[in-house]
This record gives C-alpha cells, sequence and structure tokens, in this order.
C-alpha cells in the first residue's frame, strides 16, 4: 500500500494509543500466570504474534471490552511464527528453553535477518540446544532445558536481557551478567512488569539477581506509548496543533521526547494526561540515542525542519532493528533533498528550517519509518511506499493523522 501525505495544517486531539513493549510483556508474563486481565493492550500485527504464541502454547486468550484475559501457559513446542516481532521472538528463544522439548522459531524475511547470535550463545552456555543460521538468525531450532546458572551476555540489544529475565524465573536462581547495555529504558519496562508479576529481580550494578519465582499478574493496565507519541508530537511542531489525550506516566524511556522537542525549540505541554504540542521554530542539537533508538527516525525527521546542525550519536543498534534504520533513514532524507551525512552509528543532518519536502520515500517496511516520514508530507507532498507496514505498532495511525486534518490518501 503507499499512501500520501499532503501540505495541509492539523489540528484537534487523539487518544494516545497503547505501548507496544508494555503490551509484550504483560501478555507473556500473563500467560505465564494462572490467569491475569491486561487493560488496553495495543492490538497490532506484533503484539498479536505474541498472543498467538502464548495461545498456541496453551493460554487462554480472550477479549472482553478493552480488556485481554489471558493465563494458563503449560509449555512450548512446535513452530512458532513470530511474524515481524523481534520481541516476541527475542522471548520466546528463552522461554521455549525453560519450558519446551523441542521448537521452531520462525518470522517473516526482515525477521529472518535479525541476529540473535548473544542471546543462542547464552541460552546455549545455560543447558538448551540451539541451532540457527548465521548470526543464529531465524529460523531457530530450540531442545533441550536451559538450568539455573551464571551467564554473560552482551547487551546490545535490551531484548536479549528481557529474554533470560522472563525465563530464568522459571528454572531457579540466576544471574545475568550484562556488557555495555543499550536501550536500558526497555530493561527497566521488563523489570516493572515483573514486579508486578511476583518475580524477584535484584539489580547490582550491571547484575541482575533472578530468584526462582512463581508468575502471579492478576491485572494489568498498558499505559500509552511514548515512540508511538512522538510522531504525534512531530506532527503538531510541524503542522498545526495536536492534543494527545490519555497521556500517563510510565517507565518509558521515549517519554524524553517531550524533553528533546523542547530543547530544539518546541512548544510541548505535558500537564496531568495531557501532551499538546504547537508549530514551532526548531534548532537544531545533539541527541545521544543510546538508550531511546526508536526515537532516532523522529528526531531525524525534525532535524530536517530545524535551523542549523543535528547530530545524532551512539546509534549503532540501530542497525539491528526490523531494518538498517541509520541507512533507511539517510537514504529516505537525501530522497527529499535533505543534507544529510551517515557514519557507523551517527546521523548528522543540516537543517534548513521550515520549507517544502516533495518526494517518494520507502518504509522498506518498518513501521516508524513510514510514520515518522509522513510527518514531513504536511509541508509538501510525501508518498510513502509499503505503508501497511504501521499496523506492527500503530495501526490506526493514518487514520488519527487524518482525524487530525491532514490530507492523507492510501494508494
Amino acid at each position: 500500500m503507499e499512501v500520501v501525505v499532503r501540505k495541509s495544517e492539523v489540528n484537534g486531539e487523539v487518544k494516545a494509543p497503547p505501548s507496544k513493549s508494555y503490551t509484550h510483556r504483560a501478555l507473556f508474563a500473563g500467560a505465564l500466570s494462572r490467569r491475569a486481565r491486561i487493560y488496553s493492550p495495543l492490538i497490532s500485527d506484533d503484539t498479536l504474534a505474541t498472543a498467538f504464541s502464548c495461545k498456541k502454547s496453551g493460554s487462554i486468550f480472550l477479549r472482553k471490552g478493552d480488556a485481554a484475559i489471558v493465563g494458563g501457559l503449560r509449555k512450548f513446542g512446535g513452530y512458532y511464527n513470530c511474524m515481524n516481532s523481534g520481541t516476541t521472538l527475542r522471548i520466546l528463544i528463552s522461554l521455549a528453553a525453560a519450558l519446551g522439548d523441542h521448537s521452531i522459531l520462525d518470522g517473516d524475511e526482515s525477521l529472518r535477518n535479525r541476529p540473535n547470535k548473544e542471546l543462542c550463545e547464552a541460552v546455549k552456555k545455560l543447558g538448551a540446544e540451539v541451532i540457527g543460521g548465521e548470526e543464529f538468525k531465524a529460523p531457530l531450532k530450540i531442545r533441550g532445558r536451559i538450568k539455573a546458572g551464571e551467564v554473560e551476555i552482551s547487551g546490545k540489544s535490551s531484548q536479549f536481557v528481557t529474554s533470560l529475565l522472563f525465563a530464568l524465573p522459571l528454572v531457579g536462581d540466576s544471574v545475568v551478567r550484562v556488557r555495555d547495555l543499550k536501550s536500558k529504558p526497555y530493561v527497566d519496562v521488563t523489570l516493572h512488569v515483573l514486579e508486578e508479576s511476583n518475580v524477584k529481580v535484584e539489580v547490582e550494578g550491571n547484575e541482575y539477581h533472578v530468584y526462582d519465582s512463581e508468575y502471579k499478574l492478576r491485572e494489568f493496565q498498558v499505559p500509552p506509548d511514548f515512540s508511538s507519541i512522538s510522531y504525534l508530537i512531530a506532527a503538531g511542531v510541524v503542522g498545526g496543533k495536536v492534543s494527545i489525550k490519555n497521556v500517563v506516566d510510565s517507565r518509558q524511556g521515549d517519554k524524553v521526547i517531550v524533553d528533546l522537542v523542547r530543547e530544539m525549540g518546541g512548544r510541548v505541554e505535558w500537564r496531568n494526561d495531557e501532551i499538546v504540542a504547537e508549530k514551532s521554530e526548531l534548532e537544531g542539537i545533539e541527541f545521544d540515542a543510546s538508550n531511546n533508538p526508536d526515537l532516532v527516525p523522529t528526531i531525524a525527521v525534525l532535524a530536517a525542519v530545524a535551523k542549523g546542525k543535528t547530530r545524532i550519536y551512539n546509534a549503532e543498534h540501530l542497525r539491528l532493528k526490523e531494518t538498517d534504520r541509520i541507512t533507511t533513514i539517510c537514504e529516505n532524507l537525501r530522497r527529499l533533498g535533505v543534507d544529510v551525512k551517515c557514519g557507523e552509528g551517527e546521523i548528522v543532518v543540516e537543517g534548513k528550517g521550515f520549507r517544502e519536502f516533495k518526494g517518494v520515500v520507502d518504509s522498506f517496511g518498518d513501521h516508524r519509518i513510514a510514520m515518522a516520514f509522513s510527518v514531513l508530507g504536511l509541508l509538501g507532498e510525501v508518498r510513502i511506499l509499503k505503508a501497511e507496514c504501521v499496523s506492527v505498532s500503530y495501526p490506526k495511525f493514518f487514520q488519527d493523522l487524518k482525524k487530525l486534518g491532514a490530507d492523507v490518501n492510501a494508494g
């Protein structure tokens, strides 16, 4: 599907979409419990991959109003299609090794290109057998079971750490030592859900002490998704005025988007449960992406509208996402006539202030690329290829953009 966003003014209010990260974790924790009610879960392609994987393993999965009821997961086994969801795949790697005998984990073409080497090697050290392609890319075969113990792992993907923290409580007291942890706030989200689930984890520096625990999640309210909110804030500061409702605080690191846009000169107010973003002249900034890689596409497109240089650094882990996001961001900015330079873990954008952007961008099937670059269409005309990929994390994105007054047409 192609979507064209043309020059238009946005003005209105929308409800903040639920958090994808929290929904994944709450569904897994609820499934591992006897019975749990998850309120306001995000229903998207990615989270359905998690829900279907849990259901295949014996968990109930019922929709009741604005809640999902899950629980009673018994054991893993057989073939699992994780579709495009890296979170589903990574958490399943350890869980299948803790509660399964023989599982095959697979996904779409994009997921099959994502490396899992460090996680799979850690699982092997704990006693299970993992067979996969180069860099342990999917499809993966998991045989045998892990045992409690001590293991060290690279933290270049926070999902690797999350995976072990979900599985090790099921097998006994263990220690996970993490080197060079990136995206730490996502591990904080994991710890939040585990706390609510009666799972005990103590953190001492770079060590996570995991204790033998029984999952006992009963209820969980999924908070809004600040990664998704970032595109709505960007639409407001670029194209008019946007009010985002039902924005409650949580442990998500991406809530820093409010401070980052303010640092750029954007008028953004967060009061009580509402964020209001208004059209503003922006200035370039320096942005350390270590802990907030999912905000990089948003900051990059705002940098194109800002005056002066924006430098995004410590972003090496963006190359391990649904796409190599450093490459895809830079390629699409150039397609729209933006002066940009890219390094191994760096993006430098020379912005020239508000101007007209016209051209065709390719999402490469990456939901965050599609949503971020849609914002620039408000200042000209941008055609987004493979725009259907927004269903991964924010299925109603284009509907919400249109509701705000944007000229959005699907082709």
